[in-house]
């Protein structure tokens, strides 16, 4: 097989915490083990090279709400013919959905090689401050708008999605980001997404043919693995600890979380509540009652996320709606820890009844679920079946699936030229 040259393009710093950060880490080690050549571009704030591969420091700013991680980085033309005329790939593969993707659009151009994208978030799920994300959904259907103009694939005037029946369900502007995904989906040579849902929402919001595409889970990460094997439980088993990391945003619904923890009032049991975010404040004081509530702050070190969850019994995550896949979840079922969760969406990896429990979006749900998991015998059921992780999200078969669409979509472009 052919060696590859790889250009992997994020708006968010690197390296950070961010699921997209770590995902792109996992990307970079898996490829140069099967031999191939990467290449990340990523902004120039606090970026630190990884080993494995090359490193292009690019221009980005910071706009005010955004996560602490996440910057956008400066798509100019500029930038794209320098880096043309410095660095040749057979590929580029954008991950976040501002500059990164515009960017490895105008470098595709230049280059005349495919342009992949992965979505990793679900920007349809994120409206909980109207005024923000309304601006927001708008900068992101320009972005997407200026890469089908590159791409020469416009998309049709008053056209209309393929399925609205599957969209029923949303609010206007949540259709407006899903048809925003689509018109991405539409200009770039191939898409992936880590889970079906995402998949089927943005082909139901096209209007036209969707180019090739491809469902390829986040597969955990081997280094995390090898930390995973090597942490040793340093706290007693006489309470039950419930832990959630996560952003500390009002998407992520911690405060349902606490709520339910009080509710619940399980014995000997504990919170402890990973991140940061815009929530802090409001979150600390709605468990100011509940000693057993304990806030870690944010922790970007993996050896310590490690021992947090070992340290932990229960892996709480109660967003609805929001998430795409999280890569805390096969983080925390490669640890052996049950995943106490609220949305049906969320189906990879996680098997209800066997590793993880579903429940539904409500504290009461919330609470008898944590009761549920309070029981070491139905913990340890679970436990048992976290197993099958290693198999269906292990980063090889995840670098492998990457590989595999990266050599028809360049098979395709030259078949188009």
């Amino acid at each position: 097989m052919k060696s590859l040259s790889v250009a992997l393009i994020i708006d968010d710093k690197f390296p950070s915490s961010s699921g997209v950060s770590r995902s792109v880490q996992t990307q970079i080690e898996e490829l140069t083990c099967l031999g191939h050549k990467v290449t990340l571009l990523a902004p120039h704030a606090s970026l630190e090279a990884p080993k494995q591969a090359k490193t292009i420091p690019i221009k980005s700013f910071r706009l005010p709400g955004l996560p602490i991680h996440t910057r956008i980085l400066c798509a100019t033309n500029r930038a794209a013919k320098i880096i043309s005329q410095q660095h040749r790939f057979d590929l580029i593969h954008s991950q976040t959905d501002t500059g990164a993707l515009l960017l490895a659009a105008k470098i595709a151009r230049q280059q005349h090689i495919p342009h992949i994208h992965t979505f990793h978030t679900n920007i349809a799920g994120s409206h909980t401050v109207p005024i923000p994300t309304f601006f927001a959904s708008i900068g992101f259907r320009l972005y997407a708008l200026n890469v089908a103009a590159i791409h020469k694939r416009r998309p049709q005037k008053h056209a209309k999605p393929k399925s609205t029946a599957l969209l029923a369900d949303e609010s206007r502007i949540g259709r407006f980001d899903w048809r925003t995904q689509a018109i991405i989906a539409s200009a770039v040579d191939a898409s992936t997404t880590p889970s079906h849902y995402m998949t089927n929402y943005i082909h139901a919001a096209a209007s036209g043919e969707v180019s090739l595409s491809a469902i390829i889970p986040t597969g955990y990460n081997r280094t995390f693995e090898e930390y995973a094997r090597a942490a040793q439980r340093q706290r007693s088993n006489k309470t039950v600890r419930f832990i959630s990391i996560s952003r500390l945003v009002k998407e992520k619904h911690l405060d349902c979380v606490i709520k339910a923890f009080q509710r619940a009032a399980i014995p000997n049991s504990e919170l402890l509540v990973v991140g940061d975010g815009a929530e802090r404040k409001n979150l600390i004081r709605l468990a100011a009652d509940t000693p057993n509530i304990t806030f870690a702050g944010h922790v970007g070190d993996r050896k310590q996320i490690v021992q947090l969850l070992r340290d932990s019994d229960v892996f709480v995550l109660a967003s609805y709606r929001f998430d795409n896949q999280p890569i805390v979840i096969p983080e925390s079922l490669v640890m052996g820890l049950p995943v106490l969760y609220c949305d049906d969406r969320l189906d990879v990896g996680l098997h209800n009844g066997t590793n993880s429990l579903l429940v539904q979006p409500d504290e009461e749900s919330l609470a008898q679920g944590m009761k549920k998991l309070a029981s070491s015998t139905y913990r340890k059921k679970l436990s048992a079946g976290t197993k099958s992780v290693f198999k269906e999200l292990s980063p090889e078969a995840t670098a492998t699936a990457f590989v595999k669409l990266y050599q028809q979509a360049i098979t395709k472009y030259s078949r188009c030229k």
